[in-house]
């Protein structure tokens, strides 16, 4: 189980992703098993194999082993086929042993957050040829020349858009000065979800590097927003920081305009302290950019007559309006 408890919490939210990969894989494995055995069966197996599937009352009126040799359970496949459809039954194997540890991942000393990820995907790309191998080698269909590449790892950016669609969503503890969110960006794509889980001090909002129009982003300190996440069918990411990090959702469902998409329970306030390579004046950009960003058109101060102070929400915004111009009309509400 993993140590720390916000891994959990991420894994439990993308349990429903998850399992959809771990099914697609234990599928395709069970497929690979049935047809490597019918290939190996002897003549007694598959005359009791066609006596069972035939049934009783054909047991006094069909000759089962005869049966059987006329209508075998699957077509014979050659070597290369058998050999094949072998190397992937061992890659799916190993894929489903790995069980949720298969979407986890850990930015270990020395290596960085996108190499990290790619590798993951690497391996979960490796996955889906084995998939395809089963069924081009199940269906006659295989040719060595042009399938065999298949079972290499294949990084995310090679993916096709049926891939990307299907991949499963990853689970990766980083340290947080190595939290580069531009390196999140590459895998911005088809219904990819990645979750950071982000150990000691980090860039209070790095994450805003990585809205756009069409990617649901997440920054959480306690969990809140994961189901959305888990749920949305573009692709998505989330860091779970530790407290006094900046909190928002940028949810593309919820709107056309950049206001309305996001929503900022809490930004911090600097002055901010130098995080590895990250620079304070880099994290005062990165909050005034989120800021910004969640600024409505309302822009009526909270305070009267406090300079700078940041916009309302359009329903607060729509109160103050009216209940200022009631004021200065002489009108009671």
């Amino acid at each position: 189980m993993p140590s720390d408890p916000r891994v959990t919490k991420a894994l439990a939210a993308l349990a429903q992703p998850i399992a959809e990969f771990r099914a697609a894989v234990q599928g395709a494995l069970a497929q690979a098993d049935d047809f490597l055995a019918a290939q190996n069966a002897d003549a007694a197996t598959q005359a009791a194999r066609a006596a069972a599937e035939l049934g009783a009352f054909a047991a006094t009126h069909v000759d089962a082993a005869k049966f059987a040799a006329m209508f075998p359970a699957v077509a014979k496949a050659d070597k290369p086929s058998t050999a094949v459809l072998k190397k992937a039954a061992t890659i799916l194997r190993n894929v489903a042993a790995q069980g949720d540890a298969a979407c986890l991942a850990s930015v270990t000393e020395g290596h960085k957050l996108g190499a990290t990820i790619d590798a993951a995907l690497a391996a979960v790309g490796q996955a889906f040829g084995a998939i395809i191998i089963t069924e081009l080698v199940r269906g006659g269909r295989y040719k060595a020349a042009e399938h065999d590449r298949l079972l290499d790892p294949t990084e995310f950016r090679a993916w096709n858009n049926a891939e990307r669609r299907f991949a499963p969503p990853l689970v990766v503890e980083v340290d947080g000065v190595d939290l580069h969110a531009g390196a999140l960006l590459d895998f911005a794509d088809g219904r990819e979800k990645i979750v950071l889980v982000v150990r000691g001090a980090a860039p209070p909002a790095a994450l805003v590097r990585c809205v756009t129009p069409g990617t649901f982003v997440l920054q959480t300190v306690d969990g809140t927003g994961l189901d959305r996440l888990a749920g949305y069918e573009g692709p998505a990411i989330a860091a779970f920081l530790p407290e006094g990090a900046a909190t928002f959702m940028h949810d593309p469902t919820a709107g056309k305009e950049p206001w309305q998409r996001l929503t900022v329970p809490f930004l911090p306030a600097g002055p901010f302290k130098a995080v590895g390579g990250f620079s304070a004046w880099q994290m005062e950009q990165d909050v005034k950019m989120l800021a910004d960003l969640a600024r409505t058109p309302f822009a009526v101060p909270a305070t009267p007559g406090a300079k700078g102070a940041p916009a309302l929400g359009a329903g607060e915004a729509v109160d103050r309006i009216a209940a200022w111009l009631l004021d200065t009309s002489g009108l009671k509400a």
